[in-house]
């Protein structure tokens, strides 16, 4: 498979460094030259095309898929055309880019039946995967709590950190839990010593029905950074940590000790990217029958965008806020949206008729001047109403549409 590099994002580097090896036969053929640190991505990378523009990529008879990750404005306005083109994205989530990006891109998914595919790294490391398997066998017995606690080393004490890094850790640590366990509804943030520079301290508390608690907290530290995660079970505990600079996590379970890799990390990556987009171009018969797969990657990753806005709701409003996740469909945004314009509508003609009511009492018109008032004043809400009833009806079925071409 034949990759194209859009991004920014050193997250990335991994799966470059892959694609150079060309790991089971996949490559990186082009690179769109963004920020400086998309060079620092492609050090030491042969045999890869460069272009100025993103919309080079359009007509490149040699990439499968494009690698997008990065907040640069230019990155997050051509990844959605990019998508809506119908090429895969295998993407790097990163708080920056904001849940609405994430709405945008559910919408152009939904129309052009596009893969949209999150990398979870902890979702391909050897260890984390360990722990998952010990959980679901239960060696651990019945889990009574999972707790997360996320150390950044700062130079000096007393150093804050930022509320923009501090979500990004979130981002993906919320993952984790919901990964492993299942899908918290309920969230309950807490911060200590914030001020415009940043936080000292931020806690979340991710609770559900039927499911362990669990904790999440991040601080600042003097000296190295630090990641761990220990799950407590009736049986025993199991602790999972990596260095707070690495994507290389290591698991202890009862004496036995797995460690992960980067490299093998990144290939299995590829390999689950790979046949997420065979699934895309060759649905089976049961993914046909409904509107989403099975196991739907991006709307688990807008789950956790909404865990994170919901953590500042929660900080602000100081209680817990309750999570109603739908699935993301254009369907359900398109009812919304026009719920949104209908309410507007039934403002505005109720004004107008209150204008028409008031002119034509004062003011003696000739009754072609009052079909023409008339007509101004219902012809919104009437052509709305069309509309609404019209566009569904030429919508195809999701068992109509056409799977996105492989390129």
């Amino acid at each position: 498979m034949r990759f194209a590099l859009f991004c920014d994002d050193l997250l990335a580097k991994p799966i470059v460094d892959a694609l150079g090896s060309r790991v089971d036969g996949h490559q990186l053929s082009h690179a769109v030259r963004v920020t400086p640190q998309t060079d620092a991505l492609l050090h030491g990378q042969k045999n890869v095309s460069f272009v100025e523009h993103w919309e080079d990529l359009l007509v490149a008879k040699d990439v499968d898929a494009v690698i997008v990750g990065g907040s640069d404005q230019m990155i997050l306005d051509g990844s959605k055309q990019l998508a809506a083109a119908g090429i895969p994205i295998l993407f790097i989530p990163r708080a920056a880019q904001g849940s609405t990006f994430a709405y945008e891109l559910s919408l152009i998914r939904d129309d052009n039946n596009v893969l949209l595919w999150p990398l979870f790294w902890h979702r391909f490391d050897s260890a984390v995967m360990r722990l998952k398997q010990a959980i679901q066998n239960g060696e651990l017995g019945k889990v009574q709590f999972l707790q997360v606690q996320r150390m950044i080393g700062q130079d000096s004490a007393g150093v804050p950190i930022s509320q923009s890094q501090v979500d990004d850790e979130l981002l993906h640590d919320v993952d984790l839990p919901r990964w492993m366990i299942g899908d918290y509804d309920q969230v309950t943030g807490l911060r200590t010593a914030a001020s415009n520079e940043g936080v000292m301290i931020q806690s979340v508390v991710l609770a559900g029905r039927s499911l362990p608690e669990s904790n999440w907290s991040i601080n600042s530290v003097e000296g190295a950074s630090d990641w761990k995660l220990t799950v407590r079970g009736e049986k025993g505990v199991a602790t999972l940590r990596r260095d707070g600079t690495s994507r290389r996590w290591i698991c202890q379970i009862a004496g036995d000790q797995v460690e992960g890799s980067e490299s093998e990390t990144a290939r299995a990556a590829l390999a689950a990217f790979a046949s997420a987009m065979a699934d895309v171009a060759h649905p089976s018969n049961e993914n046909l029958t409904t509107e989403q797969p099975s196991r739907d990657v991006w709307g688990e990753l807008v789950k956790c965008y909404e865990t994170v806005d919901a953590t500042h709701r929660s900080v602000r409003r100081r209680r817990t806020i309750e999570l109603h996740f739908e699935p993301m469909s254009e369907r359900a945004i398109f009812k919304t949206q026009m719920t949104a314009i209908g309410c507007s509508l039934l403002v505005i003609t109720f004004f107008l008729t209150l204008c028409y009511l008031g002119i034509a009492s004062l003011i003696p018109l000739p009754p072609t001047a009052l079909v023409i008032l008339r007509t101004l004043v219902f012809a919104p809400i009437f052509l709305f109403l069309v509309a609404q009833i019209l566009l569904p009806l030429t919508r195809p079925s999701s068992a109509e549409r056409p799977p996105a071409a492989t390129r």
